[in-house]
């Protein structure tokens, strides 16, 4: 459903050097790649790496130190957060800090306002839905007003989380007098300035800000002192792995991906399939880079699921995103999901469970993926994007339903557990195993399909001016999808 803000910081990362290497390294050799292509990334990739873990892991130390010291300090955590997050900023993003700054203080104005007034009315107004028309459009107009298209591609996706925390903070303290009476100046600030998050995210909630640092209950001094070497080993190794996940992935989007299909590009559909590789995968070098920041801003190792493995739970608060999950995917509805989980939930909790009982399921989902694509700004080309994914998530799920139903087979979008007592052919039958199939090659076409469009060596251009190319991509493919799209959707109610 949503499209991380890797696209915004492609423009940030690329040298003039690796800009230069990236219009002439597929007539290169392999080591004229690695010299031109691939350590010019590495470069990047380690000064701006280390910037978010060394930051990071020293705001975990001196929480672990200060929680130590003054236990119910928590004033002093928040100060931390704020001290912390802000020289990240300073590090890594070098214009549009007055924009950051003012969203963030009337953010806190409006909600402080609302509290203030609305309170014990009879509530006609709901003061989340305030929050979210004024900060969408603070957001628009302040792009509108940006002169320069560059300075704000590269603070447009600290903009959208930053929006993201003051509008979940919003419903959170709307009926929540307790988590209200603990919204200060400070402790607002404390959360919006967390280096864990700040710049790549991802979002977490104001109680998970508030949670995350505190000391774990239940757990005896000296079964602590036993394991806690071994869960900060396993913490570590998490870390590390996130990093070199995160270069490689950049090292595939910038270099390996144009390199490798070099021979055979002369064909549109692998033009069309290199592109969209390089887009989602500087998309994951994005998620495991805020995967790796969260890791090693967490002051706490002492969590039961650091027990269980060395590798990240599923469950985990720190999984940003699942590549498997999104090359391999058995519906778009799993794509939606794992292509940026955090926000996923997040649209999921505050935008359609809140649309839904009021307005109905299908205005609900109509209005989820209209603030998806309004948090990402004047981005017209994400905003077809959406749309179309929100159209083909809709008629796949209805049309495999039917199948389901027809010949009670298990072939919805969701997979049936293995023993299945609903359907008669079960996922291992031939039949389902070819009609599941079928809709994997559909997905797989439609990633390609529809991530092509976006070009991973840029920011999004001033899209205004360039109307007639803004969809060239699709017009070289005929549009393919999308008359998929409208046969599938005839083929739905022929069935």
């Amino acid at each position: 459903m949503d499209y991380y803000y890797d696209d915004y910081y492609d423009e940030y990362y690329d040298h003039p050097d690796q800009a230069a290497a990236r219009l002439f390294h597929r007539d290169l050799s392999i080591e004229e790649t690695i010299k031109n292509c691939v350590h010019p990334s590495l470069r990047f990739a380690t000064q701006y790496i280390t910037n978010f873990i060394a930051i990071n892991l020293l705001f975990s130390v001196l929480v672990l130190i200060v929680r130590k010291v003054f236990p119910t300090a928590q004033r002093s955590l928040h100060l931390l957060s704020c001290v912390c997050g802000a020289a990240l900023v300073y590090r890594v993003i070098d214009h549009g800090f007055y924009h950051f700054l003012q969203l963030a203080v009337s953010l806190y104005a409006v909600q402080w306002t609302l509290h203030r007034w609305l309170t014990g009315t009879g509530r006609y107004i709901k003061t989340p839905f305030i929050v979210i028309a004024y900060g969408i459009g603070n957001l628009l107009v302040s792009e509108l007003l940006e002169p320069s298209p560059e300075t704000w591609n590269r603070i447009r996706g600290t903009q959208m989380i930053l929006l993201m925390k003051a509008l979940s903070l919003a419903f959170d303290t709307d009926d929540n007098h307790s988590l209200r009476s603990q919204l200060t100046v400070l402790s607002y600030s404390g959360y919006i300035l967390c280096p864990a998050n700040i710049v790549l995210g991802p979002w977490i909630s104001f109680n998970d800000y508030l949670t995350i640092w505190k000391p774990p209950a239940g757990i005896e001094p000296k079964q602590c002192r036993s394991s806690s070497g071994r869960r900060m080993l396993i913490h570590v190794f998490r870390i590390v792995t996130s990093a070199l996940m995160a270069v490689g992935f950049l090292l595939t989007s910038n270099c390996m991906i144009d390199y490798l299909l070099a021979p055979i590009n002369s064909w549109k559909w692998v033009r069309a399939y290199g592109r969209a590789l390089s887009f989602r995968t500087s998309h994951y070098f994005i998620g495991y880079l805020s995967q790796c920041s969260m890791m090693a801003a967490a002051a706490d190792w002492h969590r039961a699921e650091d027990e269980r493995s060395i590798m990240l739970p599923v469950s985990s608060l720190y999984r940003i995103t699942s590549p498997m999950a999104v090359e391999f995917p058995r519906s778009l509805v799993q794509v939606v999901t794992a292509w940026n989980i955090p926000m996923h939930l997040w649209l999921k909790r505050y935008i359609f469970r809140t649309t839904k009982r009021p307005f109905g399921t299908g205005t609900a989902i109509a209005l989820t993926y209209i603030i998806s694509s309004l948090l990402h700004g004047l981005h017209y080309r994400l905003w077809i994007t959406l749309l179309t994914i929100g159209s083909w998530t809709f008629v796949e799920h209805e049309v495999r339903k039917k199948l389901a139903t027809i010949y009670s087979a298990c072939v919805l979008v969701g997979k049936c557990p293995s023993s299945c007592t609903v359907h008669q052919h079960k996922s291992n039958s031939v039949f389902c195993i070819v009609i599941n199939m079928l809709f994997f090659a559909l997905n797989i076409f439609n990633l390609i399909y529809l991530g092509c469009i976006f070009e991973s060596s840029e920011g999004p251009p001033d899209e205004v001016q360039q109307d007639k190319s803004m969809f060239g991509p699709w017009t070289e493919l005929n549009y393919a999808s999308h008359w998929l799209l409208v046969f599938a959707y005839l083929f739905y109610f022929v069935i």
